[in-house]
């Protein structure tokens, strides 16, 4: 079976997110790591890769490094994963890109729109695809809910309400592990850590599940914690394109939430709703009072995609499996782009990467000036 190649920026040992992007990225065995720059730290990352079996001659010392010599060779990695922190984002994926070299990378995609407008810009010239691992929307139970609402299951959508509620910030700075004290300086994370960080995960999740769009929004952004300069907690209030109505509350010190994202959507025959903690169940509400529970893998699959469930009914799909949809769907469009083949956007892609970054501007203007803010 033919496999690609890739690389990675990011990844070495003891890191959180990267390692589940290359865990995903090899799950179901269409690519090996070829190449990377896995720390700042070329030592740590010499000896990553080569606990991973890599070539010392393509373990690099910077990104910049990497992306012009790999552009270079006749076996140039095939795409490149980007799981640095945000700061990183746009110029990595922007040198890799000029090398024409597909990427796949972490959300935030960058800290300005006009950044991820450009790097659009340099992919479509070079006819480059461009992945974003959005990754709850690569769970079956999201991918069930939007079948069901395209075939009309709840009527025309009215209201909708998603929320992703942790308590990761909850404690002192002096008591934030690594992974998670980078997330509040703005030098590295950005304009926003809330709304930045998981409110996109939210604004995504109901774009992809309803395929609603965004008109004008109203945010209240708040800095809760001490010694803080980005929000920790937000809502926002978004009117919808066609009449709808929705409200995103996010938040990163919400004591006794771990991972709590969940999405409800009510149209005019029914409801719908998710819930990530329950991965594998959708239910279904109907006017009426009638009540039905469908959970991922069983009998009723027919009614979705067949691949997208991974397991048997009752075994938990879960995040591994999550991002393992986003580079399975990725590279299957990636190897069909390689032998002049059709091949479908099937996976979150740098529009969505855009309009996420779009929503994270709005709401800061929004909670500056106290007033609506229409999406540009």
């Amino acid at each position: 079976m033919e496999k690609l190649t890739f690389g990675m920026i990011g990844g070495g040992k003891g890191s959180f997110i990267a390692d589940l992007h290359l865990k995903g990225a090899l799950f179901d065995n269409l690519g090996t790591l070829a190449a990377g720059c896995f720390s700042r730290n070329y030592q740590k990352s010499l000896d990553f890769g080569e606990s991973m079996g890599i070539q010392e001659e393509r373990i690099y010392t910077t990104y910049q490094e990497m992306a012009k010599e790999e552009g270079k060779r006749e076996d140039k990695i095939d795409f490149v994963i980007i799981a640095a922190p945000n700061n990183v984002h746009y110029e990595c994926a922007k040198a890799f890109l000029e090398n024409g070299i597909h990427v796949v990378c972490d959300k935030p995609l960058t800290h300005y729109s006009w950044e991820a407008e450009e790097l659009k810009r340099i992919a479509e010239g070079k006819d480059l695809l461009f992945g974003v691992t959005y990754v709850y929307s690569m769970y079956p139970g999201p991918r069930f809910m939007r079948e069901m609402i395209t075939q009309g299951k709840i009527g025309k959508i009215r209201l909708v309400n998603a929320e992703y509620l942790t308590d990761n910030l909850a404690v002192s700075n002096d008591e934030l592990g690594g992974n998670m004290a980078w997330r509040i300086d703005p030098k590295v994370a950005g304009r926003s850590t809330c709304v930045g960080d998981i409110g996109v995960h939210a604004q995504q999740l109901i774009a992809s599940v309803t395929g609603l769009c965004m008109d004008e929004i109203w945010a209240d952004m708040n800095v809760i914690g001490e010694d803080r300069v980005l929000d920790t907690n937000a809502n926002v209030i978004v009117r919808y394109k066609g009449g709808a109505k929705g409200q995103i509350w996010c938040s990163n010190v919400v004591v006794g939430n771990n991972n709590n994202l969940n999405i409800a959507v009510y149209g005019e025959k029914g409801c719908l709703r998710w819930f990530q903690e329950d991965p594998d169940v959708v239910i279904f509400g109907e006017l009426g009072g009638k009540e039905t529970r469908y959970r991922m893998g069983t009998s009723f699959r027919s009614i979705g995609s067949s691949e997208i469930y991974r397991l048997p009914a009752g075994v938990g799909e879960g995040y591994y499996e999550a991002f393992a949809n986003v580079y399975r769907e990725f590279m299957k469009a990636l190897l069909s782009k390689k032998n002049g083949n059709a091949y479908e956007i099937s996976y979150p892609d740098i529009c969505h990467g855009i309009e996420s970054i779009k929503f994270v501007e709005a709401c800061l203007e929004s909670n500056e000036n106290s007033q609506w803010v229409k999406m540009k």
